[in-house]
């Protein structure tokens, strides 16, 4: 009995050191209570938002880390630490230019810190503040169009506000970390109406808002009963019984019955398809739905890399000339799970059924006819197939 006694009193003992050493007791390894030295010759390196802070740390086999504490604005702290193994700390967030003190403290392995070393720090002009000095509003299809710069890459958010009745509502937030961009905000009827727009980066620290007053153009859904394909001399063909008035008389969704594109010798390269909308127009926006029977989805003719143009009075030869005015860039539809081909999740699944919208550029081309350039499908050829389009903009 005694000998069982013992050995699960040693069990315990083993159990117990383990614990100490491996960590999951919260207690120091080391204690003691000596004041680790302090940090030196510390210098500080300045850029927009923050600085870095090189410093000498002393050889102390004691010392953990180096910890940095500071106000990035009268009312919020932040506290940064750094390994003994480097001799440099960054502080960010702040929310102006200026002078700010950050504290540093040499910690040891007992959780002992130094005597405190007092250094200034002045960051520049945070991003937040250069994002808002860039931002512009001008009146969109349905609401307006808020463009922005964001040279840095910064994590920001733009809000956008609309003052109707002399108080601001919230209408939507737009997060990002491009260099660039733009959005819009719509829903709202054609007549002019202030809408406003300020920056908050990853800290909290807001901008002041910039207000304008635009006037909102009419945006409404294009009758596709007063549209027709249009085939001009080198544009894309169906094959099986198909051709381009399909998609444009298809329920908006996706579907096995398509505009089948095969591409042929004599057609133009890249790849085109033209449509008639009857009357001028100008566009705002249009929706494509992809072909779907379970093996097409995101495979075959799907469409991923284009151009557009819009004409008035397109050269009857076919030829993409100074006859077609291109609107915007190269437009991407993007496979959200980036998963390689043949293989879809359900975000891929939720693109195939609702579609996928492409916004155009401000100011809107008039035309009558609208033409789609395919630079290459998924599968890497020229052959698109269209389910379904909706247009979006308005008659002129």
């Amino acid at each position: 009995m005694k000998k069982h006694l013992l050995l699960y009193i040693l069990v315990l003992a083993i159990v117990y050191s383990c614990q100490k050493q491996t960590g999951t007791n919260m207690e120091p390894i080391y204690k003691s209570d000596r004041k680790p030295p302090v940090v030196t010759h510390v210098r500080v390196n300045n850029f927009p938002g923050g600085a870095f802070i090189v410093y000498d740390i002393p050889a102390d086999p004691e010392i953990l880390y180096v910890q940095a504490d500071y106000k990035i604005n009268p009312k919020t702290g932040q506290q940064v630490k750094a390994s003994y193994y480097t001799d440099t700390l960054k502080v960010t967030g702040f929310e102006k230019a200026g002078d700010y003190q950050v504290t540093l403290h040499a910690v040891s392995r007992s959780e002992v810190k130094s005597d405190p070393v007092e250094v200034t720090v002045h960051p520049q002009t945070p991003p937040y503040l250069d994002v808002k000095s860039s931002l512009q509003i001008v009146g969109d299809f349905g609401g307006a169009n808020i463009s922005f710069r964001n040279v840095s890459g910064s994590d920001i958010a733009v809000v956008a506000l609309v003052d109707t009745i002399g108080k601001a509502e919230y209408i939507y937030t737009n997060y990002t970390k491009d260099t660039s961009g733009n959005f819009s905000v719509r829903g709202f009827s054609a007549k002019e109406r202030k809408f406003g727009a300020f920056v908050r980066d990853r800290w909290g620290n807001v901008s002041d808002t910039v207000w304008t007053k635009v006037t909102s153009m009419t945006e409404t859904e294009l009758d596709r009963t007063k549209m027709k394909a249009l085939v001009l001399p080198g544009d894309q063909t169906a094959c099986c019984g198909s051709d381009l008035n399909v998609p444009l008389t298809n329920p908006y969704k996706s579907g096995d019955y398509a505009f089948y594109g095969v591409t042929n010798p004599n057609d133009s390269v890249p790849a085109r398809v033209t449509i008639d909308f009857g009357h001028p127009v100008v566009l705002s926006r249009f929706r494509y739905w992809m072909r779907q029977n379970g093996g097409a989805e995101f495979r075959n003719g799907t469409l991923r890399f284009f151009k557009v143009y819009g004409s008035m009075n397109p050269n009857p030869n076919g030829a993409l000339d100074g006859s077609w005015t291109q609107v915007g860039g190269v437009y991407e539809l993007v496979k959200p799970s980036g998963l390689p081909y043949g293989q879809l999740n359900s975000a891929d699944y939720e693109v195939v059924n609702n579609g996928s919208e492409f916004i155009f550029p401000l100011p809107a081309v008039t035309m009558r006819y609208f033409r789609l350039v395919i630079l290459q499908n998924y599968s890497g050829g020229g052959g698109v197939e269209i389910s379904s389009l909706r247009f979006m903009g308005d008659y002129q």
